[in-house]
């Protein structure tokens, strides 16, 4: 695979969770060119005793402590931040308002041999349940393929990027991480992996795409709060699309398109991407398709599902089957 250009996360090129109105391009890049991230998860930056200490702790040599956690631990976090680490932001040369940024992920590796889950009180969509912290460090084992989670239990390596967005309109003000939104952002679609398109629209010139929390592993909701938070190389081509119009975030792979729903609303994100999903089966299909044929469609043939439940706004993907069109 041919790679245009490498970006490392370092204290210059990564900010706490935001989206800052003024900040310049860490990167340019033509529309097609192909670009290697290396992305760290926030675990361990905002350990109060540093981030080696925080995984020594956990039984990591702190030789395989990434440095770089370090360096951005020491960026100053603006209020209303969150804990996020985002890379970026990247222009990609050509994208206007009104365009779509075509993000077509190649691959997703892991830039070290283990990821944290933590969770407790008051965390995710049960933390009532809890009584204390719980914080696991998760190994990949000797294949490279599996996290052992418990005796006979082993969690399959299934990485992608849960923040991969461009920046929001100005007309947003300060905008958190936390919450995903149209332009994408924190979106934690576990189905983003590798052979994965994400679409998003853009906003300002260039697009300024950032991306970050990426995971070995997640499970559809996050309802805990956090997956297997472990630091991963992304490498994905950024495209310029003046073909499309788009109000929320779509994305595909070889068997589905995914149309998003996205609200604080859990009702009110069902309905937007119930919206959405009718909208591409009549766009599709040319207008073979009625808006009341792909409503019916909807509700025999397509899943909605439940993609993000814990960070504020919810995210509700249609899953679209490929094989339903012709």
């Amino acid at each position: 695979m041919s790679v245009d250009a490498v970006l490392k996360t370092t204290r210059e090129t990564a900010i706490w969770g935001h989206y800052p109105d003024d900040r310049p391009p860490v990167l340019t890049v033509a529309s097609g060119a192909v670009v290697t991230i290396d992305a760290v998860n926030m675990f361990g930056a905002s350990a109060p005793e540093g981030p080696v200490a925080y995984f020594e702790a956990l039984g990591v040599p702190a030789g395989e402590v990434l440095p770089e956690l370090a360096e951005v631990a020491a960026n100053p976090r603006p209020p209303g931040a969150s804990g996020h680490i985002l890379t970026g932001p990247i222009h990609v040369e050509g994208a206007k308002p009104g365009d779509v940024l075509e993000i077509q992920v190649l691959d997703v590796s892991p830039r070290v041999a283990y990821g944290v889950n933590a969770t407790g009180p008051g965390a995710g969509a049960c933390g009532d349940l809890l009584e204390e912290v719980s914080v696991r460090l998760l190994r990949l084992d000797e294949t490279g393929r599996h996290y052992r989670f418990a005796d006979g239990i082993t969690i399959p390596l299934r990485p992608f990027m849960g923040i991969m967005g461009v920046t929001p309109p100005a007309s947003a003000g300060f905008v958190s991480a936390n919450p995903p939104g149209r332009w994408g952002g924190n979106l934690d679609f576990r189905d983003l992996t590798a052979g994965s398109t994400l679409y998003l629209p853009v906003f300002r010139p260039g697009g300024l795409f950032y991306t970050g929390d990426s995971h070995g592993a997640q499970g559809h909701g996050e309802v805990g709060q956090t997956a297997v938070e472990h630091s991963m190389s992304l490498t994905a081509r950024f495209s310029v699309r003046t073909d499309m119009r788009l109000e929320y975030p779509r994305a595909e792979n070889d068997a589905y398109v995914w149309c998003m729903g996205i609200d604080a609303d859990l009702d009110i994100a069902l309905r937007v991407a119930v919206r959405e999903a009718v909208a591409y089966l009549v766009e599709a299909t040319k207008g073979a398709l009625k808006p009341a044929d792909a409503y019916a469609l909807c509700s025999m043939a397509v899943d909605f599902v439940v993609a993000e439940a814990v960070n504020v706004t919810k995210v509700v993907v249609a899953y679209i089957p490929k094989s339903l069109l012709p």
